[in-house]
């Protein structure tokens, strides 16, 4: 899997941590913004995504809302935002083919797009466990009131 970001927006740097990094020795990359409001910007999926690939514990039943937001935020400044957002795609496109060939045919190959899936996620389990996590911050942000559209300044 990529850990490379991708996304230039995501991982610009800001003259302060240039200047301040030490020696040769560059500074964090750090996404432009991660707040809340743009993290209820993201679908479930793609918050997943960024959730799984920042490492998930293995027991999530005590994970707060604020840790699940701080594995999100890793699991995008990692890839960025365009990374994410394809590995969503292409989670999805594997699921809606595997959906559409059981459908038709119980007996249908799907070897291919099960691959697929496992590459990405290792496992259903993993999957699911990443899928569940990321709801549980879409429902608490949207909650606060963080899914309102941001105000631009003119």
């Amino acid at each position: 899997m990529l850990l490379q970001p991708i996304d230039e927006a995501a991982t610009r740097r800001t003259p302060a941590q240039v200047t301040l990094a030490p020696g040769h020795i560059a500074a964090p990359v750090i996404p432009l913004s991660l707040t809340a409001a743009r993290l209820s910007r993201l679908s479930n999926g793609q918050l997943a995504v960024a959730i799984h690939v920042a490492g998930i514990p293995t027991d999530v039943t005590t994970m707060s809302i604020g840790e699940i937001r701080a594995l999100a935020m890793t699991g995008i400044r990692r890839l960025g935002r365009t990374e994410v957002r394809r590995i969503n795609d292409e989670t999805r496109a594997a699921n809606t083919s595997y959906c559409a060939k059981i459908r038709r045919d119980a007996s249908a190959d799907v070897r291919a797009e099960l691959a697929t899936i496992n590459r990405i996620w290792g496992s259903r389990r993993r999957e699911q466990r990443a899928v569940d996590l990321a709801y549980r911050l879409l429902c608490a942000l949207t909650r606060n009131g963080h899914s309102k559209p941001e105000k631009r300044s003119a």
